[in-house]
């Protein structure tokens, strides 16, 4: 076979051939996806959950102490109380050791939303009865809702209550 022979078979088209740089290519590409997707779901999931129910829940911990003596202060009054949730309002009911109700409270407080924060409303209660307080509230969805309620007074007083919205 002549050299002449083996350039006439196989001429013709030329094959394509990966090369280091389409190697290269083809890396940057794959990794430049994941790193797209990966940051566009760390970015939509934090801008919808930011993983803390409570602010600062770092400096409440620290401070737990002090709740567990409000606590047992407020436990030491033999305060009893209700809480109810109607399409525009809440309602909380307060009675002391005694069974009367408890006045002139300056009740303050925040019905939550525990899948969304953003849902969360502030409430500000007023005394409409001797004993039972009342605070407006619009625009609740259907859903579980937590109460807490304390008094702006003196008075050691917190109540957390699960409510729910039907």
């Amino acid at each position: 076979m002549s050299t002449g022979d083996w350039n006439d078979v196989h001429e013709g088209p030329a094959k394509f051939r990966i090369k280091g740089w389409h190697v290269l290519a083809m890396m940057v590409a794959f990794f430049g996806v994941i790193f797209t997707v990966n940051t566009l779901f760390i970015t939509l999931a934090l801008g919808s959950f930011p993983g803390e129910q409570t602010r600062r829940s770092y400096m409440q911990g620290l401070q737990y102490n002090d709740v567990i003596a409000e606590r047992e202060a407020q436990a030491a009054l033999g305060w009893t109380a209700a809480a109810n949730l109607t399409a525009e309002t809440v309602i909380v009911s307060v009675r002391d050791a005694n069974a009367n109700p408890v006045t002139n409270l300056q009740l303050e407080g925040a019905l939550r939303r525990p899948a969304d924060m953003d849902l969360d409303h502030a409430l500000a209660f007023e005394e409409i009865r001797p004993g039972v307080y009342s605070a407006p509230v619009s625009g609740l969805l259907e859903g579980r809702y937590i109460l807490e309620a304390q008094s702006a007074g003196e008075l050691p007083f917190v109540l957390e209550s699960e409510l729910w919205r039907r």
